[in-house]
């Protein structure tokens, strides 16, 4: 089997790559990228891949709930080690709610999502920081501060029994 070529010379220290994009650029990128730690439970979206071509490594958030992107940081050797021997990671994708915003602060975002399914990552985000705001919600999902409200109060009467399951 041959080997896939190499991508990682053509990105940056930070590369935003769209999921399922028409070039077909992601497939490209993730073609030489293999998931070698996980970051964990509490933070599904964290892994760390290395390229089978070249062998550096990449700190990658996949956010497919909202605008469907994934966030690539180039890793150094030193933080690679620190990663691997003490599971200190580099902060940039720690907050899921950080990652949300990486969208639309490099003015990447989708629209072509249902609001009403936002309930349940809205429900997350209040319970990972009680105090975002409207306003900080509305930005996360480029909505208006009047929608960004009605789907908090909503977040607020449903319990987690009746919020669809994630994969």
């Amino acid at each position: 089997m041959a080997k896939a070529e190499c991508e990682c010379s053509t990105l940056g220290v930070f590369h935003i790559v769209g999921m399922g994009d028409s070039e077909g650029r992601d497939k490209r990128i993730f073609a030489s990228l293999e998931n070698v730690i996980n970051y964990g439970e509490d933070k599904w979206w964290l892994y760390v891949s290395r390229c089978s071509a070249c062998g550096q490594d990449w700190m990658i958030a996949q956010e497919e709930r909202i605008h469907d992107f994934y966030y690539l940081r180039r890793l150094s050797h030193d933080e690679m080690q620190k990663i691997s021997a003490q599971n200190e990671w580099p902060p940039d994708f720690l907050s899921f709610e950080e990652v949300i915003k990486l969208g639309p602060d490099n003015s990447h975002v989708a629209t072509f999502f249902d609001a009403n399914d936002l309930t349940d990552t809205i429900k997350e985000l209040m319970e990972a920081r009680a105090e975002i705001t409207a306003s900080e919600v509305a930005y996360l999902f480029c909505l208006s501060e009047r929608e960004a409200k009605r789907l908090m109060d909503r977040a607020r009467r449903m319990t987690w029994s009746q919020l669809r399951p994630f994969a």
